[in-house]
């Protein structure tokens, strides 16, 4: 009934192979299923992690760097070598504002998950060395681009003590454009132990970013000061 060369068995064939081409699907374009390594997707208090990625912008990020310190609200930045390269003075803003820094590759390449391992390596270790260089500290956070993971990221961020911070909260500040929208998305969302992804080179975030965090506070969200920021991911 179940011969090779049986209806049964191919159809049974299809379906294992297409089961395991979704799991594998889910496990490089889902960050959170911790399918090929192990990221930090939430924070073990009732304290919530504002996170941007895709920075340094030079105009947008500034304008986000005074809105919090403004509320006393401390972030982690996933910024992107080439970019730190060319703005050196606000990697150093974010230093000195108290916040802290993460890896987020050096070019951020789209189809970072299609790469080699040499060239993978690449990007982390250089991002790496531009935020040592530019701040005098290594970091240890990493954030692959769009979230993306394979074994051979997994590996790499193994041999290099790298620690995966992901995000349970996703803004889609990418996608929604209007910044009304975009608070009221990202309030309904916001939940004591959230780490929420937004992205500091986008205007929209940079614009709602003061009325998010008004409306949050007054809806009793704690977000993270200076004082927890550094223990929040341990």
């Amino acid at each position: 009934m179940f011969g090779r060369d049986s209806v049964h068995f191919n159809t049974l064939l299809i379906g294992v192979v297409s089961a395991f081409f979704i799991v594998l699907s889910i496990g490089v374009l889902w960050l959170r299923a911790n399918y090929f390594l192990t990221s930090i997707n939430n924070v073990q208090s009732p304290t919530v992690l504002l996170t941007f990625d895709d920075g340094p912008d030079p105009l947008t990020t500034p304008r986000i760097l005074e809105t919090l310190n403004a509320h006393g609200v401390k972030a982690l930045f996933f910024v992107v070598g080439t970019k730190a390269e060319k703005h050196p003075e606000i990697i150093q803003q974010i230093i000195d504002d108290g916040h802290l820094i993460g890896n987020h590759t050096y070019s951020h390449p789209n189809l970072f998950a299609l790469m080699s391992a040499k060239k993978v390596r690449e990007e982390i270790r250089k991002g790496n060395e531009i935020i040592q260089h530019l701040t005098g500290k290594d970091t240890t956070f990493f954030r692959p681009p769009i979230g993306y993971t394979n074994p051979i990221i997994a590996r790499i961020i193994k041999a290099l003590g790298l620690t995966v911070v992901g995000w349970n909260k996703r803004s889609y500040d990418t996608v929604l454009k209007d910044a009304e929208k975009l608070k009221k998305r990202t309030l309904n969302l916001t939940t004591p132990g959230s780490i929420v992804l937004l992205h500091d080179n986008l205007p929209q975030t940079e614009k709602m970013l003061p009325a998010y965090i008004l409306k949050a506070i007054d809806n009793g969200i704690i977000f993270a000061n200076e004082a927890c920021i550094n223990s929040l991911l341990r």
